[in-house]
């Protein structure tokens, strides 16, 4: 409680006052009220001037003032009333002020913080790469400015670097070259190997006072806070791993650096790198899903497409071509003499035959045309917007100057037979139109290999 008495309103307050005096007690008992707190006086003299003139009570809720109590000008919340001290004996007249208060800085502060970290792991736990939670972590820290005036969260590829980072994204800070000043500042600052060295997974280090750190500012042009927090980041579990990143946060001028500022950045640090794991376990495991599903479409040996994969690619061909002119064709390709090579040279000289003829294929047809390896010595293309048979006929005749492999040391000559199947009216089904292109590839064989049959209904019998 404290009794502000008198014209002059003269300080006087009891024991439980004390630690929120700080370095102004015992000097300010009985001084007046704007000597004893000159930072706020333009805020409480109004309430106090109401009270006096007889205007009534007041009630202020978590009001924020800063005051200077320990030689910084400070934060700090207070909830408290002013009412009045009226003189009995001369009449009731109002000769004074009481407030009785209670001061609530650690509580707003403390859930102020904790909305920070809850808002930061919802926004976390939805990231699927590293390079997102770095570039997502700063947009929900500026939204804090009152304990994170500035941010910055730094990853890199294998080795610690400050100067060529993978990703940097930071908040607070003015335009993007403030940002790479600070980080070019902190490089040569050399603190970037102390952090990296440190065992803990959240382990912080203080950093102040660092020469052109002024020259660093706000996005509100002001100079940025000259201590900082710099924390390393990991995407591993292991706190012995490598540092994935770094992150910066600027401590605010109004807070004092105490063990719960310490631990609220050190709990970020630890929420971002959690965040990292995960990201980093989704990459993985998305790689790997990637790695499974092109393995079960593409063939081992020469990295064509399978017949799977060719058959979806057919189907959906063959629903673009009901939709636009021109007709889809399908080369149905078989090696001839590849088991000579087999029996004659290995299967290590056959698998080089195979990768050979994929390339040579790839090479031969248009760009758009889509390859693939069906099983052993067989191979299929298909083609779309065929406009006319003849231009089918061009790429077959185009497949087989290609594929006529002569004699080659002690390798057999090696060609291929083409069949060659037009979709239409009656070959609108991905199945029926690739039987129809072996087929006529057996007819080709029939008549003397190396060479390209199209399709004709006559040979199915």
């Amino acid at each position: 409680m404290i009794v502000m008495w008198g014209s002059e309103l003269a300080y006087i307050y009891n024991d439980p006052c004390i630690p929120n005096l700080g370095d102004k007690h015992p000097a300010a008992m009985g001084m007046p009220l704007r000597q004893v707190w000159p930072e706020v006086w333009d805020e409480l003299y109004p309430l106090s001037a109401q009270v006096m003139s007889g205007g009534g009570a007041t009630w202020s809720a978590n009001k924020r003032l800063l005051i200077r109590r320990h030689g910084y000008l400070e934060e700090a919340y207070f909830t408290f009333s002013f009412s009045p001290i009226r003189e009995i004996s001369d009449g009731a007249r109002i000769a004074g002020v009481l407030s009785t208060y209670q001061e609530t800085t650690r509580e707003l502060i403390h859930s102020r913080r904790l909305a920070c970290q809850r808002e930061l792991t919802a926004t976390l736990t939805r990231l699927r790469t590293q390079r997102s939670v770095c570039t997502r972590t700063p947009a929900v820290l500026e939204k804090y400015p009152e304990d994170i005036p500035y941010s910055i969260v730094v990853l890199w590829d294998r080795l610690p670097s400050l100067s060529a980072p993978l990703a940097v994204a930071a908040s607070g800070l003015g335009e993007r070259r403030a940002t790479r000043h600070a980080l070019a500042v902190l490089d040569r600052s050399g603190v970037l190997p102390e952090v990296v060295d440190a065992t803990s997974l959240a382990g912080g280090r203080v950093v102040s006072r660092l020469p052109e750190w002024e020259s660093v500012q706000l996005a509100g042009g002001s100079p940025a806070p000259a201590t900082a927090l710099v924390v390393a980041l990991r995407n591993r579990p292991a706190a012995t791993a490598t540092p994935a990143g770094l992150l910066v946060i600027g401590v605010s001028d109004l807070l004092a650096l105490d063990q719960d500022y310490r631990d609220f950045v050190e709990a970020i640090a630890g929420q971002i790198s959690l965040g990292l794991m995960l990201a980093r376990a989704r990459e993985a495991e998305r790689t790997r899903a990637d790695a499974a599903r092109r393995s079960s479409l593409h063939d081992a040996l020469t990295g064509l497409p399978n017949r799977t994969s060719f058959l979806r690619n057919l189907g959906r061909a063959l629903l673009r071509s009901r939709r636009r002119s021109g007709r889809v064709a399908v080369l149905f390709v078989d090696l001839d003499g590849f088991k000579a090579v087999n029996d004659t040279l290995g299967h290590r000289a056959g698998d080089d035959l195979l990768r050979e003829v994929a390339g040579r294929l790839r090479r031969t047809v248009r760009p758009a045309d889509v390859v693939a390896r069906f099983a052993g010595d067989e191979f299929a293309v298909l083609c779309e917007e065929i406009a006319t048979v003849g231009a089918v006929e061009r790429i077959a005749g185009h497949v087989v100057d290609a594929l006529a492999l002569a004699r080659r040391g002690d390798r057999p000559t090696v060609a291929a037979s083409v069949g060659v199947a037009l979709s239409g009216p009656g070959l609108l089904d991905p199945e029926e139109l690739l039987n129809a292109a072996d087929i006529a590839m057996y007819s080709a064989k029939r008549q003397g290999r190396g060479r390209y049959l199209l399709y004709e209904e006559g040979m199915r019998s």
